[in-house]
């Protein structure tokens, strides 16, 4: 609040944000701004709004001195005090000093009426840490010495900062008391933080990407620069998330190092380092600085518009189609579809540049949001330039779930005019002249934009413009008789609408024309003009899709306008979203929730009356042959929204379901736990837990009952068969089934043997109908409530018939067996008391005791099949480890080498770039706790076989291995040079070289115990006649710089095992220190108590030495 004749008032938000605030922060002495809130985030005042319209530079002492709209003149919009402003300051604590950033510089704190700067002795980067959590700037990368950021004046307010780096303040850590130091200005401590955007153009949130390294910022090379990487980024600064991930210095080309290439984050990183590269300083290719990539962020669009940012997300969502979401009082939430028509989608679409409404998706179509539901009830003319224009039920009112968040699909995703072209040479930018533009060079620049095709090419004012259509390129069905989702195929090029030729055309063609308009899946391609011909160009001939493209123009054809056709060939496409579709939970394309378009919105049908008849029209209608059953009580999941139809009579014979009688749209005493739900005869289906339309437990209908498929040789090709036969594409992969969870009932088919060219899985090789193997590794399963493939209650399988095994004495060496007998890793826990529920039948076996080492349960002692005195809650259960193990040379259930098991294989993990977050990946998944190391394979021996992963990068967050990023299943690569571990990789195998490591209680990278490789295991190193020289030799060979100290009689504790040298004597100038002389590997008399170690200048010490 400001006060200004004589009363007290409030700021209105309208264009507030940082460098507003930390004017604020400023004049009151409270630091730097950390936030500029919005939408009264500390309650709405009262009285007068004396400020609006408030732009500062950031370095004005007073908010008085910032441009603003004059005392008491406020935009109508901002009139109520819903709108007043408010800032979070760092308090007693900034940044400040020659060359400083909001997040860099030297470091003052507020005490005792007045600012003073701190005394760099025993400064670290734990103390840095907590400034910089404090300030809100992520982590600390550097803490420069020497008044880095210039000398202060005044008083040296703390000196000694002892922090454990958790601290929420500096005030926190321990230090020798306010004022007490013997320091001088030319020590005053500094903190730099890792990234900043800078360049033309660029604010807080967009701009060039800088990253600070080695003493000097440096720029980010745009090679592999995606959304991803911007995302981390966007997270690192606090701005949100990323919107673009310009390329080519869209905000101008930096100057000196270019830190960073082949940036490759999966975007959950918390900051871009951690994310995979080329090293610091390597790049791929030498565009120099025009390459530079940038971000734009989130939250640099939050303030372009006093009517409030919106956009567009969810799964699947693009640039022009997606869940609706509005910004309001500093978050996103979502909009409710009561009465959300076409009108509404109108403003949307026009509000983000995306030309007209095509569609208003119902049923959270792109997923459901999370947060805040804004608004609710929204009616718009469709003439409003915004959606916050529209009439509502206010912010935050309304009785809706995320179920119903509202969604757009606009007709393309944005026209993009560029006006002027300029190219950037000789470090300069500059204009193309328009001579001989024409739409092939405009085509060239839309491309280079990644803007799609050329639209236009106009002239203007003697240099170039274009005019780019992104996304998909405008296509549209059209003709007589046709609808929003049948009709003639129509594409957009070279500025005029043309038609495309039906030679070659089939489904796969119409089921892309379907998808891309949002229409479902192709029911039918007339030929011979179905809808009309029509004059004017024929852009398209010899179409051939796969039906997985995502634009008609991805497919492959003969060239825009080559062609030998007519107009009485016109394609053209029916789609099944004409009038009706099958949704919802566990829904298949022919089967599921049945709804019908009418009015602008998908709506249910109520199951009053409705029977096998019914169905038989929607089966018929949707060419998924016969009606099976007519399942009950909203058997696929209840639907939201309309309900359009109820009392359906049909004979059986019409062809659409709105032939049939019926009570009229919209006419019903219904709920949607009564909508209706058909599953027809097509004879394929994908379900199970996780599953999707193209993936899943496989299912076949046979004898009027649904069966599963066993696995036993299900392999790709016959995947491959029903991935065509279910319109999905090629096979990637040929899944056990118990992946998507157990099926129940009839195992229909085993033995399946398919070439990969058959129509339908039931032309393949089979050993007939019901006939199937016992196929559970011989006579062992894990089932159970909530079972897995690798967890559950252990059966076994005697005298025909499976039963369970008593828990009299059941522990790890006996489930360690179970995990290995199926293949599942290690023995995890051994859950009791039934813990998967108790089994029926049969309790087979009792008191086993196993040694762990046995190949099968049965060869372990127990009572004898059928003997013991148990019941069925004393069920024994295992939880292994699943897909992964440890193995090797004295491996343990929590340490040894890392093992994955993929295509019924075992094999080994490449220690490529293998680091601490990988490996707490892998304790975390076989429940060992948390990473202390991250150990080069050969530790633990050498593996045999298969290396199935390389170049694994996790987060550290992952809950598998497999989900962290690697080079895919049995890539790798021969050869690698790992930091200071040195060894050579020949056909995945490791063979040491002389590695050398720093080990032991406080030790770090660059100071500790020295252990040197030798004869498969680590060794120590006697300190007799140790030095300097010899400490030099051991820092050089870690790249760890020069020797600092010495430590004698085992400083860093004593090592166990062998000690492998002795009387090593070194110049200081060895590359490595097996090459100094020494009494030979082994030969000493020395004890653990005399391990040699060192300290590395790597490494920065604190306090007296």
């Amino acid at each position: 609040e400001v006060y200004h004749d004589n009363m007290w008032g409030t700021v209105s938000d309208s264009n507030w944000n940082l460098n507003e605030a930390e004017v604020v922060c400023k004049q009151i002495n409270c630091g730097s701004a950390l936030e500029a809130t919005l939408s009264s985030k500390f309650g709405a005042g009262t009285g007068q709004v004396w400020l609006s319209g408030v732009t500062c530079s950031g370095n004005e002492s007073s908010l008085t001195e910032c441009q603003h709209t004059g005392w008491g003149n406020y935009y109508y919009y901002y009139s109520l005090h819903s709108y007043d402003v408010g800032v979070m300051c760092s308090g007693v604590i900034r940044l400040t000093g020659s060359g400083s950033t909001r997040c860099s510089g030297r470091v003052e704190v507020y005490h005792s009426n007045s600012w003073g700067t701190v005394c760099d002795d025993g400064w670290d980067l734990n103390d840095a840490e907590v400034v910089c959590r404090q300030l809100n700037c992520g982590s600390a990368l550097e803490v420069p010495q020497s008044a880095h950021f210039g000398a202060g004046t005044g008083q040296i307010w703390l000196d000694h900062v002892t922090c454990s780096g958790n601290e929420s303040s500096l005030a926190e850590c321990q230090h020798s008391g306010f004022g007490s130091n013997t320091c001088e200005h030319g020590q005053d401590a500094a903190v730099i933080y890792v990234i900043r955007l800078a360049g033309s153009g660029s604010s807080r949130c967009s701009g060039r990407v800088e990253i600070f390294h080695n003493n000097m910022w440096g720029t980010v090379s745009d090679y592999k620069w995606d959304l991803n990487d911007a995302e981390v980024v966007c997270r690192q600064i606090n701005c949100g998330s990323a919107l673009q991930a310009p390329r080519s210095a869209y905000f101008g080309a930096g100057t000196g190092q270019i830190w960073l290439s082949g940036v490759s984050c999966s975007g959950n990183e918390s900051s871009l380092t951690e994310c995979q590269n080329s090293g610091w300083g390597n790049y791929y290719y030498y565009n120099g600085h025009y390459s530079d990539a940038g971000v734009i962020c989130s939250v640099s669009v939050m303030f372009f518009s006093l009517k409030g940012p919106i956009r567009l997300t969810g799964s699947g969502s693009s640039q022009c189609s997606g869940r609706v979401e509005v910004y309001h009082n500093n978050s996103w939430g979502t909009v409710c579809d009561d009465g959300w028509d076409l009108n509404d989608a109108e403003v949307v679409c026009r509000q983000l540049n995306c030309g007209s409404a095509l569609e208003v998706p119902q049923s959270a179509h792109f997923g459901a949001g999370t947060g805040q539901i804004w608004l609710d009830n929204v009616t718009c003319s469709g003439n409003e330039s915004s959606l916050t224009e529209c009439q509502h039920s206010g912010f935050g009112s309304n009785r809706c779930e995320h179920g119903q968040d509202v969604a757009v699909t606009s007709l393309f995703d944005m026209e993009h005019t560029v006006c002027q072209v300029e190219i950037f040479h000789n470090n300069v930018w500059g204009t193309v002249s328009d001579y001989t533009w024409d739409l092939n060079e405009a085509e060239v620049v839309c491309r280079q934009l990644n803007c799609g095709s050329a639209l236009q090419a106009p002239r203007t004012a003697y240099f170039v413009c274009v005019t780019c259509f992104s996304l998909q390129g405008p296509i549209r069905l059209t003709g007589s008789g046709s609808s929003q989702c049948s009709g003639r195929v129509e594409v957009y090029h070279n500025n005029s609408w043309g038609t495309v030729c039906d030679d070659g055309w089939d489904l796969n063609d119409a089921e892309v024309v379907c998808r891309q308009l949002n229409c479902g899946s192709a029911l039918e391609v007339p030929q011979s003009a179905h809808f009309g011909a029509v004059t004017g160009q024929i852009w398209l001939d010899n179409v051939t899709c796969s039906g997985n493209e995502s634009s008609l123009t991805e497919c492959q054809h003969s060239g825009f306008g080559s062609n030998r056709c007519e107009h009485g060939q016109d394609a053209a496409v029916i789609c099944s979203a004409v009038s009706v579709i099958l949704t919802g939970s566990g829904s298949t394309r022919c089967s599921g929730r049945v709804e019908v378009y009418h009015n602008n919105s998908w709506g249910t049908v109520c199951d009053d009356g409705w029977n096998l008849n019914d169905a038989e029209v929607v089966c018929r209608q949707l060419n998924c042959g016969s009606a099976l059953e007519v399942p009950q009580s909203a058997h696929f999941g209840a639907g939201t929204g309309q309900i359009w139809l109820d009392n359906v009579t049909c004979s059986g014979n019409e062809s659409s379901l709105t032939e049939c009688q019926h009570s009229g749209f919209g006419s019903n005493r219904c709920e949607h736990g009564q909508d209706a739900a058909v599953i027809c005869s097509g004879e394929k289906t994908v379900t199970g837990s996780g599953s999707s339309r193209c993936s899943g437990r496989v299912e076949v209908y046979h004898d009027n009952v649904w069966g599963t498929v066993s696995d036993n040789n299900w392999v790709l090709n016959d995947a491959e068969v029903v991935c065509r036969q279910l319109n999905c594409g090629s096979a990637l992969e040929a899944t056990p089934s118990y992946k998507f969870g157990a099926g129940t009932g009839q195992v229909w088919l085993s033995g399946v043997s398919c070439s990969g060219n058959e129509s339908s899985v039931t032309e393949c090789q089979h050993i007939g109908w019901g006939n199937y193997y016992y196929y559970y590794n011989s006579v062992i399963r894990l089932a159970g409530s909530g079972s897995t493939r690798c967890s559950g209650r252990v059966e076994v399988y005697h005298n025909n018939s499976w039963g369970t095994v008593c828990d009299d004495g059941w522990d790890l060496n006996d489930a360690e067996v179970v995990c290995r007998q199926l293949n599942c890793g290690s023995a995890l826990e051994v859950p009791q008391s039934a813990h998967f529920g108790a089994g029926t039948g049969k309790i087979w076996l009792d008191n086993l005791s196993c040694s762990g080492n046995e190949s099968s349960l049965t060869e372990c002692q127990h009572s004898g099949f059928g003997s013991n005195r148990c019941e069925h809650g004393q069920d024994a259960a295992v939880i292994c480890s699943d897909l992964i193990r440890l193995a090797g040379s004295g491996s343990s259930r929590c340490s040894g080498r890392v093992e994955v098991y993929h295509d019924n294989v075992w094999g080994k993990v490449s220690d490529v770039n293998w680091v601490l977050n990988d490996a707490e990946v892998v304790c975390r998944q076989i429940n060992c706790g948390s990473a202390l190391e991250a150990t080069p394979s050969y530790k633990f021996g050498a593996a045999t076989g298969q290396v199935w992963l390389s170049y694994v990068s996790c987060s550290g967050n992952e809950s598998s291995l497999t989900e962290c990023q690697h080079s895919g299943w049995g890539n790798y690569y021969y050869y690698n040079y790992y930091n200071y571990y040195y060894y050579y990789y020949y056909y995945g195998h490791s063979y040491d070289v002389g590695e050398i490591r720093l080990a032991g209680s406080g030790s770090t990278r660059c100071s500790g115990r020295v252990e040197v490789y030798h004869n498969n295991s680590w060794g120590t190193v006697c300190d007799d006649g140790w030095d300097l020289n010899d400490a030099e030799v051991v820092c050089r060979q870690i790249n760890c710089g020069s020797a600092l100290d010495v430590p004698q009689s085992a400083h860093f504790g004593a090592g166990t095992g062998q000690i492998w040298l002795d009387n090593v004597t070194c110049s200081g100038n060895e590359s490595s220190l097996t090459e100094c002389q020494h009494s030979g590997f082994g030969s000493n008399r020395c004890e653990h108590g005399q391990d040699a170690a060192v300290i590395c200048s790597g490494v920065k010490t604190t306090g007296s030495t």
